[in-house]
């Protein structure tokens, strides 16, 4: 038998998401030991990240999780307030979850959907040659054609 499990997008399903991999690490030993592959968009895309390249974090990646949406919340426009950059603090939590064989743990295990905002044509990726291209693929303006 072979698994794939697939988280979907949207940024307030990170938590319930984060929730749902504690399940599987915790109780779906058999179910994991099937698993092929992990895919995602958005949100859903970093959780998938954490099973496949560091499901030991998953702790730290639900500490980081609200302490993000903290953070966020805490801005007077949110995400859009001026001078703060929502994609600086994202990165860096990425770059504390992410192994350094993140890429090779990753590549063709880890498909992660990127919709173009402007022409809303959508791709998956699943090959990643180094861990900073991993790490681009959740950053928005990799996307910009």
């Amino acid at each position: 038998m072979v698994v794939n499990v697939s988280f979907a997008a949207a940024g307030f399903l990170g938590a319930y998401h984060l929730g749902v991999a504690k399940a599987l690490l915790k109780h779906g030993d058999k179910l994991l030991s099937s698993l092929k592959a992990c895919a995602g968009a958005s949100a859903g895309a970093l959780v998938a990240a954490m099973m496949i390249t560091a499901p030991d974090k998953l702790q730290h990646c639900k500490e980081f999780t609200y302490r993000f949406a903290s953070n966020v919340r805490s801005q007077r426009f949110g995400a859009v307030t001026p001078g703060y950059d929502f994609m600086l603090e994202l990165r860096e939590g990425i770059e504390q979850i992410l192994p350094p064989s993140a890429h090779q743990l990753a590549n063709e295990r880890l498909h992660v959907s990127i919709t173009h905002s402007k022409t809303h044509k959508n791709s998956m990726v699943s090959s990643f040659t180094s861990r900073e291209d991993l790490i681009k693929v959740f950053k928005p303006e990799v996307n910009r054609q």
